[in-house]
């Protein structure tokens, strides 16, 4: 979770403030040498790396510094890591006693975890709920708060969240919460297009024949289709998994 009020920062953010091109301050890992109070902003399952911009900024002052000279590295307002332990299937918990802020900035398995359990839809339905559309259509789902450019993720606030699950529609005698009824579609809802989902299918093969491809690669292979399309099926295809990867720290 970014608590709120924190201004976060990326690989290519923290590579900008040590000089280093992304590549290289990913060849150097420098965050393994970062002492613990340097805390992760991002849930354990996601792929992206996000810090505190005021904790980089001291850390690197202090790399410049003898050790008598160190500033103290800033504390976070609030813990950021607000989720259980999560083994593999299963779905995102917050912990016992998480009170969160409207401001708060969280990624899609936080904000899972953050929906009243009553009105919880199948992690399945999230992720398909959320699921970036084809053509510039809006998400079914809510539409993340993406004022910070963040690679590789997509955050929603707390408010944002919470004002989409108060105006959903309720389901009819279910006893799950809300969500569409069965057998209707709520107006004005944009799934996926055809082509789309037939390209992210051909994608999924590509990656599994050859997972070193890059994305002018399979730009190429998807009949010179633009890098950023690509991008947005590499994110399709990362919220069809229930689970997923922290980055190497």
């Amino acid at each position: 979770m970014i608590p709120a009020g924190t201004i976060p920062a990326d690989d290519k953010k923290a590579a900008e403030l040590y000089g280093l091109s992304l590549s290289r301050y990913r060849t150097v890992q420098p965050w393994k040498k970062f002492p613990p109070s340097v805390k992760y902003l991002q849930s354990p399952a996601a792929k992206v790396r996000i810090h505190d911009l005021e904790q980089l900024k001291v850390q690197i002052s202090n790399m410049k510094l003898e050790e008598g000279a160190k500033q103290e590295i800033p504390l976070l307002s609030r813990d950021p890591d607000i989720l259980l332990p999560q083994k593999a299937g299963e779905v995102p918990q917050l912990k016992p006693g998480v009170r969160l802020q409207g401001d708060d900035l969280l990624d899609r398995y936080e904000a899972y975890a953050a929906i009243p359990e009553k009105d919880r839809p199948a992690w399945s339905t999230w992720l398909r709920l959320i699921a970036p559309p084809s053509g510039g259509a809006k998400t079914v789902g809510p539409e993340p708060d993406d004022e910070f450019d963040i690679a590789g993720a997509r955050l929603w606030r707390y408010r944002t969240l919470m004002d989409w699950n108060n105006n959903r529609t309720p389901q009819h005698a279910t006893g799950h919460g809300h969500g569409r009824p069965v057998g209707r579609e709520e107006p004005g809802t944009r799934q996926p297009r055809r082509d789309f989902i037939e390209r992210v299918d051909k994608t999924r093969q590509l990656l599994s024949d050859n997972p070193g491809l890059t994305k002018a690669e399979l730009a190429q292979a998807l009949g010179g289709k633009s890098e950023r399309t690509v991008e947005r099926i590499l994110a399709f295809l990362e919220e069809e998994h229930a689970g997923g990867r922290q980055p190497e720290n």
